[in-house]
């Protein structure tokens, strides 16, 4: 099967062999083995690694993939030069691997990653505002849209501040709740942009750098919650 694909994830097997997990356009997350690929003057070597994205030759055998031909498109070099860049790069690949499924189509997610990263390369947007549209695009892609039309009590649809509820994804005014996370209303419409428009204008919005916190914040706490699990590319992310 030929698809384009972007290197999510890659491991020594070997001293010329690798496997990796491939995020590619047709077939979801995809595992395979890459024979040669640490040879000098492989043809595979420099389109299969980390954070990739090639064009790529793969064939079925005995209840395994094997890349057998790649042809790099965009490897994302730049990423490498900066730690901040390649941890958040490497947090996405790991996220995306949690939620992406296998053996359908997955363009949309393929999308998403790649304008992340190139974004977060060409230092077009804020790290934070990067970070905080794909965890909340993914996870809605996923199946887990927050509930941010209106209040979830009262049906009210704006207010000064509002309160989010990380562990239901709803939003509730300033007179129905008081727990969750209190956020001004420009978080809320920010939300609402990511997860309802075009996805082609989903990192066409602008935030004060305190509501970006805000913003960024509600994000992660709503992904761990919804995921229920710890990401270690993620730990590591803060720690820099």
């Amino acid at each position: 099967m030929n698809t384009d694909g972007l290197i999510i994830r890659e491991k020594s097997t070997g001293e010329q062999n690798k496997s990796v997990t491939v995020l590619t356009r047709d077939y979801g997350i995809v595992r395979a083995y890459v024979y040669g690929a640490k040879k000098i003057g492989s043809r595979t070597g420099a389109a299969t690694q980390l954070f990739a994205f090639s064009e790529l030759g793969i064939k079925e055998s005995r209840g395994s993939y094997i890349i057998e031909a790649a042809k790099p498109k965009e490897v994302f070099f730049n990423l490498r030069k900066d730690i901040n860049k390649i941890a958040l790069a490497q947090y996405f690949a790991e996220l995306s691997e949690c939620i992406v499924p296998e053996g359908e189509n997955t363009e949309d997610y393929l999308k998403l990653i790649l304008n992340s990263l190139m974004l977060l390369m060409e230092e077009k947007r804020d790290e934070k505002l990067i970070k905080s549209v794909f965890e909340l695009s993914i996870l809605s892609m996923g199946g887990y849209m927050p509930n941010i039309v209106a209040c979830d009590e009262c049906g009210k649809y704006e207010d000064e501040f509002m309160f989010f509820d990380t562990s239901s994804g709803n939003i509730f005014c300033s007179e129905c709740k008081a727990y969750g996370l209190k956020v001004p209303m420009s978080v809320i419409s920010a939300v609402r942009h990511i997860v309802l428009s075009d996805r082609q204008k989903i990192f066409n919005f602008n935030l004060s750098e305190s509501s970006l916190s805000a913003l960024s914040d509600l994000a992660e706490k709503y992904m761990l919650a919804t995921l229920q699990r710890k990401f270690k590319t993620l730990d590591f992310y803060h720690t820099i």
